[in-house]
């Protein structure tokens, strides 16, 4: 039972990400083409970008995702928010713990907040964990986080305990190099 919820959950997961039109591709194009600054203007690019990061929660995790991230940048400076959908894994000798998660992420200049929900499961136990993040990025492209893990099940692994660190880059086109 829980096999298949983890199924169907990466099936959504796929769809949400790629299956769906969000941002029409001419107006993305457009966008994308007019990258340069106008002072008193905000230009948006908007693009979808593969989403990679690894972190400590007690012990090592890694994940990978898809996410749609939007930076805006003017003369006042920049802003960036991102909604995202990842895989996470566990390594473990015994039992790797897996989750999926969705979130969002929002930052202005080098701050930057988040919250994400995730469903984690070795298979035999599981659980719906609600983590809100804070940290530094660039641009919303790379990101290190302190994160509070709030599980909904008593933490019922032992090797993730409430306080995460992690960092994450959503790579893409214009990955660090924005003007």
């Amino acid at each position: 039972m829980i096999k298949k919820i983890f199924f169907w959950g990466c099936v959504l997961i796929g769809y949400t990400v790629f299956g769906q039109d969000i941002v029409k591709k001419e107006v993305l194009k457009q966008e994308v083409d007019t990258l340069h600054f106008q002072p008193g203007n905000f230009t948006t690019v908007r693009q979808i970008s593969v989403r990679i990061g690894a972190g400590l929660q007690n012990d090592f995790y890694s994940e990978v995702g898809a996410a749609l991230h939007t930076c805006r940048y003017g003369d006042t400076g920049y802003f960036s928010k991102t909604y995202y959908a990842a895989l996470e894994w566990m390594p473990d000798q015994n039992n790797d713990i897996y989750g999926i998660k969705i979130g969002y992420e929002t930052s202005a200049l080098l701050l930057i907040t988040g919250l994400e929900i995730k469903y984690q499961t070795d298979f035999k136990i599981n659980d719906i964990v609600i983590t809100p993040k804070i940290g530094l990025g660039i641009f919303g492209d790379a990101n290190i986080f302190y994160g509070y893990n709030i599980s909904t099940n008593n933490t019922p692994f032992s090797r993730i305990t409430n306080h995460q660190f992690s960092i994450v880059f959503n790579l893409n086109k214009h990955f660090l190099r924005y003007p």
